[in-house]
C-alpha cells in the first residue's frame, strides 16, 4: 500500500506529463484497475489507477494491458463516453492523503488508494457519483450513485517515511511483482484446498470401509455359533439371553456362552446366526473390493499431488480421475424462491387454464384470494373434493365448453368420488360462493348453479395429466383408474349445496 508521500511522488511525476494532454484510450483489464493512455505532443503516457486491495496505486505502465475483457465494465464504459478524446485538466492529490483526483472538462475520476477500502469513483460535472469500480462498504459516507461525492475525513498526518520508489514507473513495477507473488500464493492455497479436501474425504471413507472389513471378519464366528446351537436348538425356549454349549471346534472343547435373542426360540436363533453369517460373508467380499478401490484412489491422489500442475490443472486431473466434482451452483444473490401456489395448474384442450386447489386451506385461498367474481367455480356434488376454478377468458366471454368438461373431470378426479360412475359436478360463478362462518377452511355454501356430468372422464384426466408438468404425470401413473373407490357416505342434498372440503 502506498504512503501519502509516495502518492505525492506519483502525482508530481505524472501531472506535468499528462495535464493538457488528450485522453486517447481507456482500458479496464480487471474490476479494480483502469489504464489510461494520455497523449501529448511527442509522447504517450499510460496512467494506472488501481483500487486492488493488494496493490492500490497511482502509477505509470510501459504499455497497454495485454489482456482486456471483450465487453468493457461499467466504469470503463462510462469513462470512455464521458472523457475519451477530451483534455486532461489536472491531476492532484487531495488533502495530502491517499486520494487523487483526475479532472476532465465534464467528468472527474477520484481514486481512494487506502488498502482494502480502496475504490475508484466516476463523478459528473456537479460532483455526483455516477459509477464506481465496486460497491462501497462504507457506513460513514453515502457513496451510492446519484449522491454527491464526500471525500474521506483525513486524520492528522504523522511524519511520513521517505518514499520507497523513485518514480511512478517504479511503483508499477513493484506492484506487478507483488501481484505475481500474491497470485502464486493464492494458486498454491487453492491447490492445497482441493487436494486436502479430497484426501480428507477419502480418508474418512477408508476408515469406514476398514470398519466394514473388520466387522465382516467375524463372519466365521457367526457360523460357528449357529453350528453350536443346532444340536440343542429344540431345547431352547423364548426369553433366554444366552446358551452355554461345548465348543467342539476349539482345542479342548471349552464351554462358551452364545448370546441369544430373547424374542426368538432355539431354531430361530440358529437361523438368525446363519443369516447374519451369509450377509457378513457377502459384505466381506464387497468391503474388500471397496477398500482396494479407495486405496487406488488415494494412490491416484498422491500422484496428482506430486505433479507440478497449478490449481486449474489439479482440478482437471481430479475430475478426470473421478475424485472431485464442482459443488452445485448457488442461487443468485437476492433471488428468492418462488412462493408456493395454493393450486395446481392444468391446460384444457381449448388451451385455457384450469386451477385445482391442493387442500382445505388452499381451496379457501384459491376461491377467495385468487379467483375473481366472474370466474367459473366447480366442485363435485355432495362429497369432499378440491375447488376448481376456470378464469374468465375475457370480459363478457365464457370458457370454452371443452374447458368446462375438462375442469369437471378434474373436480371428480380430485374428490372422494374418484372412480365412481355418474358423478355430478356443481358449476357456478365464484361470486355466488360464500365461506361458512366458523367452519374449517374450504367449507363453503353455493347459491344457484347448474349440474354437469362428464361421459369420457378417464380419457380427459389422462390427457390433462399427460399435458401437465412431469410431477403430475408421475402421480397420474400411480393413481390409475383401476384403483377401488374409497368408502364414502353421501349426505342428503339440501336446498343450498354445501361443499365440505
Amino acid at each position: 500500500m502506498l504512503t501519502p508521500s509516495e502518492v505525492a511522488l506519483a502525482v508530481a511525476d505524472l501531472a506535468p506529463r499528462i495535464e493538457g494532454g488528450q485522453l486517447q484510450k481507456v482500458w479496464q483489464p480487471d474490476e479494480h484497475t483502469l489504464v489510461l493512455r494520455v497523449r501529448r505532443p511527442g509522447a504517450s503516457v499510460f496512467v494506472v489507477l488501481s483500487c486492488d486491495p493488494r496493490a492500490a496505486r497511482l502509477a505509470e505502465a510501459g504499455d497497454r494491458p495485454a489482456v482486456v475483457p471483450p465487453e468493457p465494465p461499467g466504469l470503463c464504459a462510462w469513462l470512455r463516453a464521458a472523457a475519451e478524446g477530451r483534455r486532461v485538466v489536472s491531476l492532484r492529490q487531495l488533502a495530502g492523503d491517499r486520494v487523487v483526483e483526475l479532472v476532465f472538462p465534464e467528468a472527474r475520476l477520484v481514486a481512494e488508494l487506502s488498502g482494502r477500502h480502496a475504490n475508484v469513483f466516476g463523478l459528473d460535472a456537479e460532483g455526483r457519483i455516477v459509477v464506481a469500480a465496486h460497491t462501497s462498504a462504507s457506513t460513514k459516507r453515502d457513496l451510492r450513485p446519484g449522491r454527491p461525492y464526500v471525500a474521506p475525513v483525513t486524520p492528522p498526518l504523522r511524519e511520513d517515511a521517505p518514499p520507497r520508489f523513485a518514480s511512478a514507473a517504479a511503483i508499477e513495477a513493484a506492484a506487478r511483482a507483488r501481484l505475481e507473488t500474491a497470485g502464486a500464493d493464492e494458486d498454491a492455497a487453492a491447490r492445497r484446498r482441493l487436494i486436502g479436501g479430497v484426501r480428507a474425504r477419502l480418508s474418512r471413507l477408508r476408515a469406514k470401509v476398514a470398519e466394514d472389513v473388520a466387522r465382516a471378519a467375524r463372519a466365521e464366528e457367526l457360523r460357528r455359533f449357529g453350528e453350536l446351537l443346532k444340536p440343542i436348538a429344540h431345547s431352547l425356549r423364548r426369553g433366554a439371553t444366552e446358551a452355554r454349549v461345548q465348543d467342539w471346534y476349539a482345542e479342548g472343547a471349552p464351554e462358551v456362552a452364545v448370546p441369544l435373542d430373547p424374542t426368538l426360540d432355539g431354531p430361530g436363533n440358529a437361523a438368525r446366526y446363519f443369516a447374519r453369517y451369509r450377509k457378513a460373508r457377502a459384505g466381506a467380499e464387497r468391503a474388500g473390493e471397496r477398500l482396494a478401490e479407495v486405496d487406488a484412489q488415494l494412490a491416484a491422489l498422491a500422484a496428482i499431488e506430486a505433479s507440478d500442475a497449478d490449481a486449474v490443472g489439479v482440478e482437471a486431473a481430479l475430475r478426470a480421475a473421478r475424485l472431485w466434482r464442482a459443488p452445485p451452483a448457488a442461487k443468485a444473490a437476492g433471488k428468492a424462491a418462488a412462493p408456493r401456489k395454493p393450486y395446481r395448474a392444468y391446460t384444457s384442450r381449448a388451451g385455457e387454464p384450469i386451477l385445482v386447489g391442493r387442500g382445505g386451506a388452499d381451496n379457501h385461498d384459491l376461491t377467495f384470494h385468487v379467483a375473481r367474481g366472474n370466474d367459473t367455480w366447480m366442485h363435485v356434488r355432495d362429497a369432499p373434493g378440491a375447488h376448481v376454478v376456470v378464469p374468465q377468458p375475457a370480459r363478457g366471454r365464457e370458457p370454452h365448453p371443452e374447458t368446462l368438461l375438462d375442469a369437471a373431470a378434474l373436480a371428480i378426479h380430485h374428490s372422494d368420488l374418484r372412480g365412481e360412475p355418474g358423478a355430478e359436478v356443481t358449476v357456478t360463478l365464484r361470486k355466488h360462493v360464500r365461506a361458512v362462518a366458523g367452519a374449517a377452511p374450504g367449507r363453503v355454501t353455493v347459491a344457484g348453479g347448474r349440474t354437469l356430468t362428464v361421459p369420457d372422464l378417464a380419457a380427459r384426466v389422462e390427457r390433462l395429466y399427460a399435458d401437465a408438468e412431469p410431477a403430475c404425470a408421475r402421480r397420474a401413473r400411480v393413481a390409475r383408474w383401476s384403483r377401488v373407490a374409497r368408502p364414502r357416505s353421501v349426505a342428503a342434498c339440501r336446498s343450498t349445496f354445501r361443499a365440505d372440503c
